[in-house]
């Protein structure tokens, strides 16, 4: 009987866009991932949860474009990444496949947060850990409910689109939520990417002082 992520469920409740995950997709990803993420996506899909403020990514569309952040930095040699979570802000939530490193990567700050550490737990209690996320993770630490208001405001995202600043904050853009729109979150991103300098990345507690 497949597992269901009942926490997960009950945090975020029913999908708001329910997009099945295709048998042949599941097929294609079965090889590479633990059978118990197979269950989770063929029960939750690749679907929009709480109008767009999450939607868990399917690896074949986003991988792509998570390497593009990934290349050159740290997490590159630490293991095989595929996204399993995006933000409306911008933020992943990533999964390596070898050994259940867990980082979090904000694109809008340019930089990552994980540990060196190889987790000594299984790779299904590493896949659970990463499905007991809440909506509170997706929502920016500065002014979380002005946030909000925005993100309201733009409602519903599909699970291709996002907020982006407009100008991006590295071509002079302000951090004023009031600048944030809804954007094709494959072409902001890559675009973001190429004027991104080096991604800064928090891996231990010395990392934050470097």
């Amino acid at each position: 009987m497949p597992a269901i992520p009942q926490y997960f469920l009950k945090q975020w409740g029913e999908p708001t866009q329910r997009i099945e995950a295709d048998e042949a997709v599941l097929a294609q990803l079965a090889p590479s991932v633990p059978p118990l993420l197979i269950d989770y996506w063929r029960h939750l899909g690749f679907s929009v949860f709480k109008d767009g403020l999450m939607s868990l990514c399917n690896p074949l569309e986003w991988k792509p474009l998570i390497d593009e952040w990934l290349k050159g930095t740290e997490l590159e040699q630490l293991d095989v990444f595929i996204p399993v979570m995006k933000g409306v802000y911008g933020e992943f939530k990533l999964f390596g496949i070898n050994y259940g490193f867990r980082p979090k990567l904000s694109t809008v700050n340019g930089g990552y947060i994980g540990s060196r550490e190889i987790p000594e737990i299984p790779l299904d209690v590493v896949i659970k850990v990463l499905f007991m996320t809440q909506p509170d993770d997706f929502l920016p630490a500065t002014d979380p409910d002005d946030f909000m208001q925005v993100f309201h405001r733009h409602a519903p995202f599909g699970p291709q689109e996002m907020l982006g600043y407009v100008p991006a904050l590295p071509l002079g853009g302000s951090r004023d939520y009031a600048k944030l729109q809804k954007v094709d979150a494959f072409a902001y991103l890559s675009m973001l990417r190429q004027i991104t300098g080096e991604l800064k990345g928090v891996m231990e507690y010395a990392d934050i002082y470097k």
